[in-house]
């Protein structure tokens, strides 16, 4: 029989009318969360932390109290920053620690199997999460003795027992894939809860669930961040302190209460939404005529389609083929108009250079006559008949011989000017007769010139006058196409009105929505009755262990006159001393600490030994308990504590403790601290 089965035979004298059907469908989707799946507990030991770069460390804590004593600002806390970095990729040293380290290795055991993370965070984290064999105990017998950084993950392969659970390129890849791993070692849920405080809020706040980052806050008190963060659950309406402890705990039916809870939340946000939008129309709408709002509907469909159809018409008119044919015609002859001008243009330009040249040549041969020189004068180098250049080598056997070597003509000798002015004057008709041709062809071009520019300016007015055409049909288009979307508009408003209308006088209409969110609702609340009391025995004995635990450390640890400490619904601790009942907040910053202390360290070994479903993994990194906030007198207490946890639960559970009080460290033996003698030296070279 499946949990919603069970669940339905519990509730249904209570359900009355509601289906079997009914009620699963509207659970869908939670059937897992309501499986009452015990959780399991697994032992996280850390074994040993490495790292190296500008400053490097090496620390081997064993099993119990471990202690890291210095003083201020000498590095205890960025050791505990670096094994929480290890252990869920998020990096919370300071800015001038994190340049300092490049590469980090922590090992550390799940069980009885060792599991080594290897990280180089120079730019981005980078790295690797692997799993050895179990019969190998310690890093040592793994070969792995030497901090090889990120180097050394493409040897962890070869190292005999040795497997890659978990590969990271960036810091979000790491964040991501220990969360994952470390959720399925330990048997944690990311449970659904609500944040929403009222109906007026965004549905997004409808969904929260609890992260692994969240869970640790159970096993690292970092005074820094707000240690009584996770006890006094500061964000309000999310349930944190309820989610992260009920599920260390082992607290039965948590997740699915919380998933109940935020099923019931949307339902009832939905709900509220209906009534507030069901009274506005019962308020301002006023109900019409349904028949003439339907002829009125009617009509506005059939105008809107005549519309439509003169719409289609005025498109074919804009787009005809005859108008877009004379304006392609009419562009192609532009385009053939300017290719034709351009070569008559090219051709004109030709022929004034060669006008130019003939000009210049008969300015020459007429200053030639004018002054009576010899044409030899102007070119000395040239045949007078052909005008064939000569070689300079050649020009002396050319008028020696007499005769021109190329036209065979007699030469005439230098001292015969007037056989050279005869040559000028034919030379110079000749060139008048050509610069008269030349002149002619100029203007021919010049005419066709004028002609192109002519033809298209004609067919430019023309383009313009058939453009304009297609303006004016596609801008008719347009009218019609807004007239179409206001009467569409209007059709939108008259269909919505009627539809408000039905429903108000419709009796399947919004009553019928209501009545199934109602249904769903009553389902809910049942659920979430039954679930607040179900292994109501389990969950009360599990919290009188866990309260008399933490009563017992917080005797201990200095409370005078502590009659009881009891645990809500809501696991809120409630504490009676001296006839009195006081809540957490209520407590003395002394006092705060302490219990903190005792509540953590109640919660990590109640689990180990007394609770049988606890999932909290035992390892607690506490980070400078009490400061300034304590008396001698209450140091003494907290090492009375610590000292008690050593003798006592040194198998269950591992706590490092980075403190700056030198009477802290006699809870432990000399083996397990970790201290410098001299306060202004670091703890890591």
């Amino acid at each position: 029989m499946s949990a919603l089965d069970r669940l339905y035979n519990a509730l249904h004298p209570s359900l009355r009318d509601i289906s079997r059907d009914e009620f699963q469908a509207c659970l869908q989707g939670l059937e897992s969360t309501l499986e009452m799946q015990p959780e399991h507990r697994t032992q996280l030991t850390v074994q040993r932390l490495r790292f190296r770069g500008e400053k490097s460390g090496d620390f081997r804590f064993s099993p119990g109290v471990n202690v890291l004593r210095a003083g201020n600002d000498k590095g205890k806390s960025s050791v505990l920053k670096l094994i929480h970095f290890c252990l869920t990729g998020r990096n919370e040293l300071k800015k001038d620690v994190n340049g300092w380290i490049s590469e980090v290795e922590l090992f550390f055991s799940l069980g009885s199997v060792l599991h080594a993370i290897a990280v180089d965070k120079r730019r981005r984290p980078q790295g690797r999460l692997v799993r050895f064999d179990a019969t190998l105990g310690t890093p040592e017998s793994n070969g792995l003795n030497s901090l090889h950084g990120l180097d050394s993950l493409h040897g962890l392969d070869s190292i005999h027992g040795a497997d890659v659970l978990l590969e990271f390129r960036n810091g979000k890849q790491m964040q991501h894939k220990l969360e994952t791993f470390f959720n399925k070692a330990f048997g944690l849920r990311p449970l659904m809860g609500t944040q929403k405080a009222s109906r007026k809020d965004s549905d997004a706040l409808l969904d929260s669930t609890t992260s692994y980052r969240a869970y640790f806050r159970g096993m690292y008190i970092n005074q820094d961040l707000g240690y009584t963060a996770l006890i006094t659950d500061g964000i309000p309406y999310g349930n944190l302190f309820m989610k992260v402890v009920g599920m260390l705990l082992g607290v039965r039916g948590i997740d699915g209460f919380f998933a109940v809870e935020a099923r019931r939340a949307r339902i009832e946000n939905q709900l509220a939404k209906e009534e507030r939008y069901h009274r506005r129309l019962e308020e301002s709408f006023e109900l019409p005529d349904l028949a003439s709002v339907d002829e009125e509907i009617d009509k506005l469909e059939q105008y809107v389609d005549e519309l439509k159809v003169e719409r289609t018409a005025a498109f074919v008119r804009a787009t005809s083929n005859d108008l877009d044919l004379r304006l392609k015609e009419v562009t192609e002859k532009l385009v053939a108009f300017d290719d034709i001008r351009q070569q008559t243009a090219s051709h004109l330009t030709t022929a004034e250079l060669e006008m130019q040249r003939l000009q210049r040549e008969a300015n020459e041969l007429e200053a030639a006559l004018a002054s009576h020189r010899a044409l030899a004068t102007i070119h000395p180098d040239r045949c007078p008949v052909c005008e064939t250049r000569f070689a300079e080598r050649r020009r002396h056997q050319q008028t020696t011989d007499g005769q021109c070597l190329l036209c065979h003509e007699d030469l005439p000798s230098q001292d015969d000017d007037q056989a050279f002015l005869q040559i000028a004057e034919r030379r110079l008709r000749e060139a008048h007769t050509s610069m008269s041709t030349q002149r002619q062809r100029i203007d021919a071009r010049r005419a066709d010139l004028d002609e192109l520019d002519f033809r298209a300016k004609q067919s430019a007015q023309l383009k313009s006058h058939l453009q304009a055409q297609l303006r004016a049909a596609h801008q008719n288009t347009a009218e019609v196409d807004r007239e179409i979307e206001l009467e569409t508009r209007y059709l939108g408003r008259l269909e919505a009105q009627r539809d408000q209308a039905t429903r108000l006088v419709s009796e399947d209409g919004d009553d019928s929505t209501m009545r199934q969110l109602l249904r769903h609702k009553q389902v809910l609340d049942a659920v979430v009755r039954h679930l607040r009391i179900q292994d109501v025995d389990t969950n009360e004995r599990l919290k009188r262990e866990f309260a008399r635990r933490v009563q017992e450390y917080c005797t201990t640890i200095g409370f005078p006159g502590l009659e009881d400490i009891t645990f809500d619904h809501q696991l809120k601790p409630q504490i009676r001393q001296n006839g009195k009942n006081y809540s957490f907040e209520e407590l003395s910053p002394g006092e705060k600490v302490r219990f903190v202390l005792a509540f953590y360290l109640g919660m990590a070994i109640a689990t180990a030994e007394d609770l049988e479903h606890g999932a909290h993994p035992g390892l607690l990194l506490i980070d400078s308990p009490g400061k300034e906030e304590m008396v001698v007198r209450d140091f003494e207490a907290v090492v009375r504590l610590l000292s008690l946890v050593e003798e006592r639960h040194a198998a269950s559970i591992q706590a490092i403790v980075a403190t700056s009080l030198p009477a802290i460290s006699a809870a432990t033996p000399r083996e397990k601290q970790f201290f410098v003698e001299n306060d202004d030296d670091p703890m890591f070279s």
